[in-house]
This record gives structure tokens, sequence and C-alpha cells, in this order.
């Protein structure tokens, strides 16, 4: 009787978790049809970050904005309408190589031409991230294997609250990377949800390969995604091996193979994507010397003397890459003399070396990080120009988190070091105390991988660029921190109703 009863529970369970998820999938529209899709359909104007995305892809502006000699392309307003290259979808598809969010653009050209248009309308990539979005989220809360009705609940919602914040959202219309680098890493998140959950509770071992596969494609669409998403590249990696190790008994010789030469895709991929991309590259490179080290240096010839550059080169101190070119003295960015005595002396090598053997530089480096954290919006334009020629630069759309996140959790170095240092020592005591609990340790591994890409990502925005655009450069480490403290909620939340009641 206790059996049979117990039986009808978790059936109940489950046609409950169902109806819930249910739920969150209807919310979530109305959420994304809400800040998205109301008129004035907002979106986020080009800084000069679309370039790379429509080279790679093959797009250009329209004739028609070619044409318009009072076009303001950046900053202000958003454009929506791209040309699309004249070997149609297989030309876009190809710019994989440089970037998958090709593999989005596709599908939005995809939509744009069977809805009868000739040109690609980023809604129509918005639509197609939302969708991706939604998905995997949905993933992840339904195979999170979350015990308790009102657990489940509150799961839900916060993750309406969370990540369906406005100032996530509205960077869905644009040709930037960051929604792409976004929805990509939930993407590879519920993969290993999902993969967890059918090795681990459903005890699935024949069809673990195809699990893998699966890993895979969203580990190489994550990697791809931006190019600042190479320092996760050792983590993932690493991940994936940990994968092939794990299950190296299950597995036959050919498909173990097969794993190994997909590892190998996974490590040389984003190292041929900062190849191709080696303007950009250059770029960062300069602002991370000359916007970065540099400016506010008390004395940049010795920087430049111990980074083993020509201490000349101190006539530059505070400038970045995006300046007219009048505004530099000698060293103007992508020029002969620049390529001489910059790109090709500098290395990043040489930037950790600095940083090493400078650790106070270091730790004003992160300060100043610190202080541009936990903020997701943007000072660019939101909107067409046929809506308001006055440009609209504030968005307000369900942004409820962003704002209390922005104006009550502290921007200090000290605050984000003490959060990070707790957590991880939390999740080592978990894991230590499940140590026999295969379900709860592999969660725990890739929780770890979380706060490792975050941990990684909260420095090289300064590292990397210096002090150019730090709020954009720490949008995946908000991200992810936004990822934390939703898994932190959730474990704090079953600790105390385990101690307390069974909800």
């Amino acid at each position: 009787m206790y059996s049979l009863n117990k039986g009808n529970s978790i059936d109940k369970e489950k046609i409950f978790k169902k109806y819930i998820i249910s739920i969150f999938v209807v919310l979530a529209t109305i959420i994304i049809v809400y800040v998205l899709f109301k008129y004035p359909r907002p979106g986020v104007a080009d800084q000069g970050d679309f370039n790379r995305v429509m080279f790679a892809s093959g797009l250009q502006l329209t004739d028609e904005d070619k044409n318009n000699p009072e076009l303001k392309r950046y900053l202000d307003y958003i454009i929506t309408d791209y040309k699309m290259p004249d070997k149609g979808i297989p030309r876009m598809f190809v710019g994989i190589i440089g970037t998958t969010i090709s593999v989005f653009i596709t599908i939005g050209g995809i939509i744009s031409r069977i809805v009868g248009q000739q040109v690609l309308n980023t809604e129509y990539l918005a639509i197609v991230y939302c969708i991706v979005y939604l998905f995997s989220i949905t993933m992840i809360l339904s195979y999170m294997n979350i015990r308790g009705r009102i657990k489940a609940i509150i799961m839900c919602l916060l993750a309406l609250f969370i990540f369906f914040d406005g100032n996530y959202l509205v960077w869905f219309n644009s040709l930037y990377g960051e929604p792409a680098m976004i929805i990509t890493f939930m993407l590879y998140l519920s993969s290993y949800v999902y993969y967890i959950y059918c090795k681990e509770i459903l005890s699935e071992r024949e069809k673990i390969f195809t699990k893998i596969i699966f890993i895979f494609v969203t580990s190489f669409m994550f990697l791809g995604s931006k190019l600042q998403v190479i320092s996760a590249m050792p983590i993932v990696s690493f991940m994936f091996a940990k994968l092939i190790w794990d299950n190296r008994n299950t597995l036959t010789s050919v498909k173990k193979g097969i794993l190994l030469i997909l590892l190998i895709i996974l490590v040389a991929y984003p190292i041929d994507i900062s190849l191709i991309h080696r303007p950009l590259s250059e770029d960062t490179n300069y602002n991370s010397v000359f916007y970065g080290i540099l400016k506010d240096s008390k004395n940049p010839k010795q920087d430049l003397i111990d980074l083993g550059l020509n201490p000349d080169m101190a006539v530059e101190a505070g400038k970045n890459s995006y300046f007219p070119a009048k505004d530099y003295v000698k060293y103007i960015p992508h020029t002969e003399i620049t390529e001489k005595e910059f790109y090709s002396k500098m290395s990043n090598g040489k930037l950790i070396k600095f940083y090493v053997t400078h650790p106070l530089r270091l730790i004003q480096g992160m300060e100043y990080t610190a202080a541009h954290a936990f903020d997701t919006s943007t000072y660019l334009g939101k909107y067409k120009r046929s809506y308001s020629e006055t440009p609209i630069r504030k968005f307000d759309r369900f942004t409820v988190w962003s704002s209390l996140r922005l104006k009550y959790i502290p921007k200090k170095l000290i605050f984000i070091a003490l959060i990070y240092t707790i957590i991880s020592v939390s999740s080592v005591l978990i894991y230590l105390r499940n140590r026999y609990n295969s379900e709860v340790k592999a969660k725990v591994q890739l929780f770890w991988s979380v706060l490792f890409i975050s941990i990684l990502q909260f420095p090289m925005s300064y590292m990397g660029n210096g002090q150019a655009d730090t709020s954009k450069q720490l949008y995946l480490f908000n991200f992810t921190f936004d990822i934390i403290i939703f898994i932190s909620i959730l474990w704090c939340l079953s600790k105390l109703t385990r101690k307390n009641l069974k909800l």
C-alpha cells in the first residue's frame, strides 16, 4: 500500500511540475512579447560592433540606407533591415567559420525569405534568439530534478524575474554578439543538465553518445559566439574531456575516437576565430595597453619599458583604438609604424607578465572593473529614428531585476571577492558531503564550470580591453553572476525546507 501511495505521489508531482513549466512558458512568452514586440519595438543601436558579424555573414546595409546622406548609423538609432548576400542562405551560413552567430542569422534569413522579404530583419533574428533561449531555460528547469511543489514554483518565478529581464532581452534585436553569447551559454548548460538527468536519474547508458554529441554542439556554439569567450575554452574543453573519460567504459573505441576529434575542434575553433578577427584583436591589444596600463599611469614610459616596448609610444597614453586619427600624435592604430613598434611586439603573455609583476596595478584595474559591474543597461539608442527624432536611450520594460541589482549590490572588489569565496567554499563542502551521490557531484561540477567561467570573465574585461566599454565587456560576467545567485537561492531554499518543513 505504501509503495502504491508513493508511486501515486510521484506521478502527481510530475504532473504538477509539467503544469508549472507550461505556465512558465506562457508567462515567459508574454514577457518577451511585451519587452521586444510591443510597439515601438526596441533594440540596441550599433556602436561599430556590427561590422564583424556583417562581414562574417555577408550582410550589408540596404541600398536605401547606403544612399541616404542623413543616415545616422551609429549610437543613436536602431537599424533593423540588412541586405542579404547575393549567394543567399549558404553564404550566411558559411559565416560560422568566424562566428556561430551566423547560424542564428541564417535561420532569421530563412524566415525573412519565407515571409517574402529580401532583407534580413533583426526582429526575425530576435524571434530565433527568443525561441532558443526559452527552450534552453525550459530544459534546465524541467531536468534540474527539483523536488517539492513550492520550490518548483519559486524556481520558475525566479527564472522569469532574473533571466527574462528587459535589459537582457532588448539586446536580442541587434547584431551584437552579447545575446548569442548568453543564449548559447544557456543552451550549453541545458545540454549538461539533460545529460546529468538521463545518466544519474534515469540511469540511461545506451544513448549516452548522442547526449555527448549534443553537448559538443552547444559547446561549439558557445565558444564561437564572441571573441571574448575564448577565456572559457579551457574550462569547456576540460568538461568535455571529462565526459569522455567518465564514459570510457561505455563508449566503443570508434565513438571515443570521434569524441577526441571533436575535443580537438573545441580547442582549435576559438583560436581560429581569434586569428580570423586579427584586426579586432589588435584593437583590444591597443586598448589594453594605451587605454588600460598607460591610462592614469604615473610613469607610462617605464611601463612601456617593462612591457618590452618603445617608451616613445607614451605620447598615446590614455587613447583607445577608436579615436579620430587626428587625435593621435604618431602611433595611429592599424598603421605601418604601429604594426612595427606595437602589434608585432605585443602579446598576451607580456600583458599577463606585467600584471603579475605589478600586482598593485592589477588590483587597481580590478577595482575599476568592479565599479562598472552589474550594469546590463546601455547608453545606446533603443528605437528607430522614424519613431523619435530625439534618440531614446532609457529603457524600462520589465527591468526590475537589473535595476535592483545595479542599485543595491555593492560595486566593490572586496564584495565580489567575498561573495565568490563564500560560494566557492560552500560548493566544495557540498561536494565533499555528497561524495557518494553522483547526481549532486555532477551538478556541483557543472556549477564550478559556471563559477570559473565567471571568475575568468571579470579580469579579462580590463586586462584585455583597458577601460574601453567596460560595462559591455562585463556582460557575460553579469549573466553568470545572475546564474550563480539563482542557484545559490535555490540551494538555500532547499536547505531551509529540509530543516523546517516538507514543501
